[in-house]
């Protein structure tokens, strides 16, 4: 007698436990920081404009003056935060143009380099002492400290010049590859001073945070005792749900 097989399949549509995969919504840091903030103007909008708040906000020592130093701590790191993501642009917008330059250098140098080793492959000598430089894959620093050897020791070689004209790289085609090479040198250096501006600026948005937050901090402590028995105004001021 043969057995029933009790295994249930599954219908188009259906799933098992086994086949569900739990999936977590990775955390955006920006955006995180985006709630941080609006929480803050909100906070500091009701702190001024709201009467009940105002004057509770005073009576725990809280006035006018204290409320106007955390607005200027808030707007110090709004505009600290601003020239953050001005600069992280910079950072990304560079380093993209950097990489494109150099993937042009590359490709012109490579074509030199197997034009050079065609002509050169009778004097071995001569090639080792130009020390070019084509494999792709090197690593940029290496890479570019044998090019500026290759190409200042080429110029000194019009005989070698003369012999890759011959196998269709003429001088003007040397010429646009070591132009090519020296704009990726510029974007490299243009890349290196928009990664220390953006770290400048996000040391400066760090700072201005502590400060701020510290600030924050400590209103939110007393004016979450202060408002006890408003749980509307705390819940207007995200004081139940807060992660300051």
């Amino acid at each position: 007698m043969t057995k029933k097989n009790k295994t249930k399949q599954n219908t188009t549509g259906e799933t098992t436990p086994d086949d569900t995969k739990k999936t977590t919504k990775k955390r955006n840091p920006g955006e995180a920081f985006e709630t941080k903030l609006a929480v803050g103007r909100n906070t500091l909008k009701l702190s001024a404009d709201d009467p009940g708040l105002k004057a509770c906000a005073a009576s725990v020592g809280y006035g006018a003056g204290k409320i106007a130093q955390g607005q200027a701590y808030f707007d110090a790191l709004n505009t600290t935060y601003e020239a953050q993501k001005t600069a992280y642009t910079a950072q990304l917008n560079a380093y993209t143009k950097y990489m494109d330059l150099m993937k042009v250098s590359r490709q012109k140098n490579s074509r030199i380099v197997q034009a050079l080793r065609l002509v050169l492959r009778d004097d071995p000598e001569t090639l080792a002492n130009l020390k070019p430089a084509d494999l792709t894959k090197i690593a940029y620093g290496p890479w570019s400290e044998a090019n500026q050897y290759f190409f200042k020791r080429l110029v000194d070689l019009p005989a070698v010049t003369g012999l890759l004209a011959g196998v269709g790289v003429p001088q003007a085609m040397v010429d646009e590859a070591k132009q090519a090479f020296v704009n990726t040198q510029a974007a490299e250096t243009a890349h290196k001073n928009a990664r220390a501006e953006a770290q400048r600026a996000t040391a400066a948005k760090n700072e201005a945070y502590s400060v701020y937050l510290k600030w924050m901090r400590r209103y939110i402590n007393v004016l979450a005792a202060a408002l006890v028995d408003d749980p509307q105004m705390r819940e207007k001021l995200g004081i139940v749900a807060r992660s300051q």
